[in-house]
């Protein structure tokens, strides 16, 4: 039973170990010569910026994401060749074009000079992603990684190694060109009142259209949804969620990203109610509510005590010091409470709210 035991023990340790190996190294094709992989300056207009190296474990959309996404990568291109293996701090790896596609960061566009990448699909359903870049001379070519066991190639849009003979007929391969607009930049966190900004890569041929899906009671667009940058103005603290829509002439695919926000307008006396079952309403000068049981916040910085004066109204209630208080509105009632917020002796503010049935 012991050796037994002990024989399960390593065999799962060999697996273990087996999935350790493969998962954390790439492999090469055995041959890496420029005539099997048909690199040739002069033949084909295509140039190795890199060669395969066991440690580059990433395919075209692997590296497609990386060169785009990874701004402490440096850039290869046809007047920079780097050496092997070409890394990056956050390598995407070995990905399906789906991941990218799907990402909210790329949006597909009519023609090549509105692209930043070319997407190809072959006649098997394969398919590969490679970037655009404009060489000196004012060429066109694309750096492409040649799947995962390859060098990374820059080469003319159809001169590919997958596209030449004993390949692939370019005229039966799909292209689709894209291009990349980049993360929603712009603070998650916004501190005070002052209008924020937030914006992504433009392109002319992109349609952008912004919205906030959650928390617009504390935060609403003052600029133009329909730019590739918008402004924000706070007006509550609490939490929103900025959504951003976009599509193109050439795909109604939306591609959506989302950023959430974190809002402290640091504005004394703000505040909130509960009430009905819904939670964090806005604090209002006049609030309209059913009867029922009312449950109010307030917050202010440097205050070190606020307190609660009723100052007219049918409702009866106790109102202690304090950042919170609560009452049961009636039918037909009102009722109007003085706020004051002090840090010691000193009146920060003062605010009068009504809430009516």
């Amino acid at each position: 039973m012991k050796n037994l035991k002990l024989k399960i023990v390593l065999s799962l340790t060999a697996i273990l170990l087996f999935n350790s190996i493969v998962l954390s190294q790439g492999s090469c094709w055995p041959d890496q010569s420029d005539g099997y992989w048909k690199i040739s300056e002069a033949l084909y207009g295509s140039k190795k910026l890199s060669a395969c190296d066991i440690n580059a474990y990433y395919n075209c959309h692997g590296f497609m994401m990386s060169y785009f996404e990874d701004s402490p990568c440096s850039k290869p291109g046809w007047t920079n060749t780097v050496p092997a293996p070409y890394t990056c701090p956050n390598s995407h790896g070995i990905l399906s074009s789906t991941v990218w596609q799907n990402s909210g960061r790329y949006v597909q566009v009519y023609s090549e000079s509105d692209a930043k990448l070319v997407y190809y699909v072959f006649p098997d359903m394969s398919d590969h992603s490679a970037v655009k870049e404009t060489i000196p001379g004012g060429q066109i070519r694309y750096i492409s990684k040649y799947n995962y066991d390859g060098p990374l190639v820059e080469h003319k849009i159809d001169s590919s190694w997958y596209h030449l003979s004993g390949q692939y007929n370019p005229a039966n391969i799909t292209r689709q060109f894209w291009t990349y607009v980049g993360y929603i930049s712009g603070s998650t966190n916004i501190v005070g009142t002052n209008p924020v900004n937030y914006s992504v890569l433009n392109n002319a041929t992109v349609n952008y259209s912004w919205s906030i899906t959650s928390g617009y009671q504390n935060i609403y667009i003052s600029s133009s949804p329909y730019q590739n940058n918008v402004t924000l103005a706070p007006t509550h603290s609490g939490t929103a969620v900025l959504q951003l829509i976009m599509t193109s002439t050439c795909s109604s695919t939306p591609r959506t990203q989302q950023i959430s926000l974190n809002i402290t307008t640091n504005v004394c006396l703000e505040g909130s109610y509960d009430h009905g079952g819904v939670y964090y309403i806005n604090l209002n000068t006049v609030n309209h509510v059913t009867t029922g049981g009312v449950f109010i916040r307030v917050s202010c910085p440097n205050s070190t005590t606020v307190t609660w004066q009723k100052t007219s109204g049918n409702i009866d209630g106790y109102f202690p010091n304090g950042y919170t208080a609560s009452f049961n509105m009636t039918s037909g009632g009102s009722i109007t409470l003085l706020l004051t917020a002090k840090n010691g002796s000193t009146t920060l503010a003062t605010r009068s709210v009504t809430f009516y049935n």
